[in-house]
């Protein structure tokens, strides 16, 4: 985009952008004043602000949580109004994700805590609906009944044979021991993803 037209192209932008969420009937434009546009959706809440230098900021919040946040250069409508196409798609998103409890074991439980601490800062960071919980394995009878899935530290894979059919239908896995090792938070994350697709697959 042409640095000589771009006050010309914010005011063209911000223009096109009041005519579609005026006209888009899924959503309220609550409010709009100079550069500051806020829309509803049920209980969520957008906001699209254009600074005055061609930055573009859009955020959605619900229950004081935020579920989106980008901002970006106006460097070009067609990336513009993608950019606002997918806010939008995230604004009317209606999945409701069920949350899910994970435990991890180890012998004594320390090394699973510090992975299982990782782990939900990972997925509270990328808003995964994933709650991991540690425990030793003398533990594992009193407990296993909460979870869907257990995933056995790699020393402890021997014990899979033994305690899948008294757990019962909890799932015990072993974790690889390099993911285990480095605390892979991605691959682990790839492992659990694996196991509710196969799930609900069935």
């Amino acid at each position: 985009m042409d640095d000589f037209f771009k006050d010309e192209n914010i005011v063209v932008f911000q223009k096109w952008l009041y005519f579609q969420l005026k006209n888009d009937t899924r959503i309220f434009l609550e409010k709009y004043a100079e550069n500051t546009f806020q829309i509803q959706y049920k209980n969520k809440k957008g906001r699209i602000v254009i600074w005055p230098m061609g930055i573009i900021e859009e955020t959605i919040e619900s229950e004081g949580k935020i579920l989106f946040y980008l901002h970006f250069q106006l460097r070009g409508f067609g990336f513009a109004k993608d950019m606002y196409k997918r806010m939008i798609d995230k604004l009317v998103e209606d999945i409701e994700v069920e949350e899910r409890d994970i435990l991890l074991c180890c012998t004594g439980g320390m090394t699973t805590s510090f992975f299982a601490e990782k782990m939900n800062k990972y997925c509270h960071l990328n808003q995964l609906p994933y709650h991991i919980f540690a425990t030793a394995v003398y533990n594992l009878d009193d407990v296993y009944k909460n979870y869907d899935l257990i995933l056995l530290a790699p020393q402890l894979r021997y014990k899979i044979i033994e305690l899948s059919p008294k757990y019962k239908p909890t799932i015990l896995q072993s974790i690889e021991p390099v993911t285990f090792a480095t605390y892979d938070c991605q691959s682990l994350l790839e492992q659990i993803e694996n196991f509710y697709k196969e799930k609900f697959n069935d």
